[in-house]
């Protein structure tokens, strides 16, 4: 190990900083080392940041260039550098590196006299791009393209001829680490303990490690000297400059720099770390000896940064500590053997060989193990799917504690309960988010009995207690190599225990015991009873399968989740055309309010579903129906107050006039009976839509679908008039007679198709195109339509099926944001109706329906069955009683104000349209073009999902965001939404 003075000697390399040299004598030497005939092509210069050399950037012509001045004393490495860079440039490596440039004579430098001395004079050709350094958290695309980089990069460096070994040395040197924190600890006495820490852990693993294999290595790999270039939010390293502190030494260094800055912010450390890691390995092969002592050198490293900067910046106003103490603290705090297993398993390194060896013994001896438990148990479900937790707000952790906690358990019988292993527990659950480390998934057995309950030694082994109380029994005196922990028992023993003796009781159901099994003693490894779906991969190394606690006779397995065979039986029995929302599907299991919750008991924010009116599994509604459900359920040829109390509420809504209620099942359905009606009361079949329009799947209504004919053709009877799309079309937003212009393309359609001998019977519109891609209709489109109609003797059918029931909030329906004058002959319902309930209707006239009573009686099956009415009506009354239509009106537009600002700092936002909670954001790749970003909106939306929030595209090129959440959505939920959608937009992919 180097000596303090070799320290301290290194350290005065870089605390000297660079040579004196002046902005005049910067210029008059770029003109020397070019020749004066590029004098007058020379730009301004400007000094840029360098530890030990001066820099300043130049131009000429529209080239860029780095001067870089040096002291004369660093001459063996510049001609490090200068090789070095040559041969990189022959390796065709996927990044950017500066070039060389040589002096108009054709030399390599120049040398400039500096006082009593000379100074080395070079320059080399300046990269583009960004640095790295303020992505606080890069998204996993750009770790794998990190660590890829770095990896090339060691590869290529192999392969240098250096010749004789350069005899450098630098005191960011890793292999000399050690010495750097010995020396400069105590002078940092509020971080002297932590440091220490590093400084044992490293020296523990390194002298357990022995030689490791020795390259030249870049040994700054900092996310300073790693740049970047951004398009459309998708950051790739572009480029990697300062080649200064090269030398030969340990090759694992490398990457080790390289962790220990880009993971700096301490988020989700392990597995940005281990991704990084198998990135690089993949490129540049690491030896199982490296990866175990990765973890301690990045400790090294971010703990040699704290210290050295620390120093630098008490003398020199040039630096600051770019380390944070509690940074290193959370470093410290991590056991470096639960790390070392993560990145082994990133990389494809089989286990630890003792780790190993006893899953070996586990799988073999299963036979041996007496069962825990001497009596009856059943295995219960504490998962999201539990039946305890019916009836329970899924949002209030206290009543899901006490659900879970006061089971029947020993009420009816003897039975004590097994809850699984693996088993992701709900009261544990929380919202889904990018740095989540929701530790829900249990590593143990935890077995519910009644009190003085007798929990059995599986194996024979040496019981202890420890600090906190908790029951260990080492089995390795027995010959297993494994050991047992045990948490909630009393009486327990200490001392030798034989197979099957008493090791604790229990105290009762409400204090359940967990019962682990361990590969590794707890003491030297800290185990945790709960881990996150991150870890689990790593973690079930240390702590298997427990199932084998309870007796080789148990058929108790993990829990596994179900989705994989859902996938397969839907693939199996639907059709292919059936889609499923993102590219990793959820299964869903729960919801309440705006909230999901998918199998693994993870909480998603519902901004997609405008079925759900109300909110999810609204309490009054669930009642409602299950009242109904319990009364009377039969269908509407049978008289029912029912049927008339809900018909009635519901006309009082709509415009005089409107006031025959036709109950249906579906929104489909709905429009088709519209259609079917106005064609026979006017005798015609043409049918004038707007174009992108869907207005549901039956034959008729798919007909007059772009959405949907456009994959078939398009019926002869159906016309589609532009789409009054204010950012797209050719009346914009800045146009305030836009709405009259477009209403007369619409009015031009009618008298086209009168001309030509085919007048239309019916237009039919929505009053916000949804999958014409959320557009917002604009003032006066729709009153001179209507009133063309009228003239003409069109018929006018508004599509609320979407709309309807106050989510555009400035009004109930959503023809009647377009003003008072809009009255249409039909208006038709369906998906927010009953909340999810299926239940639909078309209202119209009474002239309209007794022309249509020529056709014979008209019946539904289910239509306005007693309970479809019975939640239909109480949609009503919550609407109005809760007053969610003025908070769709006010939410909704400090929803789309936060989008708005947001689009502000991040150009793939195009546009922000809405009204009420119908709300769409179109991303496009070039605000000037506005090209569709459609690839990067589903990526969004997958990105989204995992943050924990559901929302999907829509639209003709599939580029917008519909956002049409539940109107009990708050302000504090809009927060959530724009602040996932910044940090996804912010991290890119």
């Amino acid at each position: 190990m180097p000596t303090h003075h070799d320290v301290l000697d290194r350290f005065a390399r870089i605390h000297t900083g660079p040579p004196p040299f002046d902005d005049g004598r910067a210029a008059a030497t770029v003109e020397r080392y070019f020749g004066q005939e590029t004098s007058r092509e020379v730009g301004a210069l400007s000094r840029v940041p360098g530890e030990t050399d001066a820099n300043y950037k130049f131009t000429i012509g529209t080239s860029q260039y780095l001067l870089k001045v040096s002291h004369a004393a660093d001459d063996e490495r510049i001609a490090l550098q200068q090789k070095v860079l040559r041969h990189l440039h022959a390796c065709d490596l996927p990044f950017g590196l500066p070039r060389v440039v040589d002096t108009a004579e054709g030399d390599h430098y120049l040398r400039v006299k500096a006082g009593s001395g000379d100074l080395i004079v070079r320059v080399l050709t300046w990269l583009p791009g960004h640095p790295l350094g303020p992505i606080e958290v890069p998204a996993a695309e750009l770790l794998d393209d990190i660590g890829s980089a770095a990896g090339a990069l060691a590869a290529s460096l192999d392969q240098v001829d250096l010749g004789a070994a350069p005899s450098l040395t630098s005191h960011w040197d890793l292999d000399t680490g050690l010495a750097v924190l010995d020396t400069y600890r105590d002078q940092l006495p509020g971080q002297s303990a932590l440091l220490t820490r590093a400084l044992e852990i490293t020296d523990a693993a390194l002298s357990a490690a022995g030689p490791l294999p020795q390259a030249l290595i870049h040994n700054d790999l900092n996310v300073f000297n790693l740049l970047a270039t951004t398009s459309t939010h998708r950051t790739r390293v572009s480029g990697i400059i300062d080649f200064g502190d090269m030398q030969i030494t340990s090759r694992i260094n490398d990457l080790a720099i390289l962790i220990a800055s880009v993971c700096r912010s301490g988020t989700n450390f392990v597995p940005n770390a281990a991704r990084i890691a198998a990135a690089y390995h993949h490129r540049r092969p690491l030896t199982a000896t490296e990866i175990d002592v990765l973890f301690p050198l990045v400790l090294l490293r971010t703990a040699t940064v704290l210290v050295t900067t620390t120093q630098l910046a008490r003398t020199d106003p040039r630096h600051r500590r770019t380390i944070r103490p509690e940074h290193l603290d959370d470093l410290a705090s991590k056991d470096p053997l639960v790390v070392t297993a993560a990145f082994r398993n990133a990389c494809g390194f089989p286990r630890a060989h003792d780790i190993d060896r006893a899953a070996r013994w586990i799988a073999e001896s299963t036979h041996r193990f007496v069962p825990i438990v001497d009596g009856p148990v059943r295995v219960t479900d504490h998962s999201v799917r539990s039946t305890h937790f019916d009836g329970v707000d899924p949002l209030d952790t206290t009543a899901l504690t006490a659900a879970d906690t006061g089971r029947d358990v020993g009420c009816s019988d003897t039975a004590a309960t097994i809850g699984r292993y693996r088993e992701p527990h709900f009261t544990r659950g929380g919202p889904r988010t990018h740095a989540a480390d929701r530790n829900d998934i249990i590593l143990a057995l935890q077995v519910q009995a009644q009190a003085s309950t007798e929990i059995l030694a599986p194996i024979a082994g040496h019981a202890r207690a420890s600090a906190d109380g908790v029951l260990i029994i080492d089995h390795t005196p027995a010959g297993a190599p494994v050991w047992t922990r045990y948490c909630g028992l009393v009486d327990t023993p200490t001392g030798a225990v034989d197979a099957g003796t008493r090791i604790g009781r229990t105290t009762g159901p409400a204090t359940p015991v967990l019962a682990q099994l361990l590969t590794v003693d707890p003491d030297t490894v800290d185990v945790p009873w709960f881990c996150s779906s991150t870890d689990i991969g790593v973690l079930e190394h240390f702590a298997p399968d427990a199932s084998a606690l309870l007796g080789p006779d148990h058929t108790a397995r993990p829990w596994s989740a179900r989705l994989p065979d859902s996938l397969a039986r839907r693939a199996a029995h639907l059709p292919r055309t059936h889609p499923t929302y993102f590219e990793e599907p959820l299964d869903m299991v729960r919801a309440h309010g705006c909230w999901f919750f998918d199998e693994n008991g993870n909480r998603y924010l519902d901004a997609l579903n405008n079925v759900t009116l109300l909110g999810h599994c609204h309490p009054r509604l669930t009642a409602a129906a299950a009242r109904q459900l319990g009364r009377l359920q039969t269908n509407s040829r049978f008289v029912y107050d029912a049927l008339t109390d809900y018909t009635d509420a519901l006309v009082d809504t709509l415009p005089g006039g409107l006031d025959v209620v036709y109950m249906l099942n579906s929104g489909s359905e709905a429009n088709d009976l519209a259609l079917r009606m106005a064609r026979h009361v006017t005798g015609r079949d043409d049918i004038v839509v707007i174009e992108d329009a869907y207005h549901g799947y039956t034959s008729v209504v798919s007909d007059v679908s772009p959405a949907r004919y456009k994959h078939y053709g398009k019926p002869e009877t159906t016309h589609a008039v532009p789409n009054p799309d204010r950012y797209r079309g050719t009346y914009g937003y800045d146009d305030p007679d836009a709405g009259t212009k477009y209403a007369r393309e619409v009015i031009a359609e009618f008298d086209r198709l009168i001309a030509g001998g085919r007048p239309p019977a019916a237009f039919i519109y929505e009053a916000l195109l949804a999958g014409g891609g959320q557009v917002v209709l604009p003032a006066n489109y729709l009153a001179p339509i209507h009133a063309a109609a009228r003239e003409r003797g069109i018929l006018t059918i508004a599509d609320e099926v979407q709309v309807g029931f106050g989510r555009l909030g400035s009004a109930f329906w959503g023809f009647q944001t377009q003003g008072p004058q809009v009255v249409p002959d039909f208006v038709t319902m369906g998906k927010s109706m009953g909340n999810g309930f299926p239940v639909a209707a078309m209202v119209t006239t009474r002239a309209h329906s007794r022309r249509f009573d020529e056709t014979g009686r008209f019946f539904s099956t289910y239509g306005g069955n007693p309970t479809a009415c019975v939640v239909a009506h109480e949609v009503l009354n919550v609407l109005a009683e809760e007053g969610l239509q003025e908070n769709a009106d006010t939410t909704g537009e400090y929803l789309r104000q936060a989008l708005r600002e947001l689009g502000q700092r991040h150009p793939l936002i195009g546009d922000v349209r809405g009204q009420g909670f119908y709300s769409g954001v179109e991303f496009v790749l070039d605000s000037a073009t506005k090209q569709h970003a459609s690839t990067e909106t589903l990526t969004i939306c997958n990105r989204l999902k995992d943050n924990g929030v559901l929302v999907y595209p829509t639209g003709p090129h599939w580029n917008i965001l519909k956002i049409k959440p539940p109107l009990t959505f708050t302000a504090d939920d809009a927060d959530f939404f724009v602040d996932a959608l910044d940090g996804v937009l912010t991290r890119g992919w």
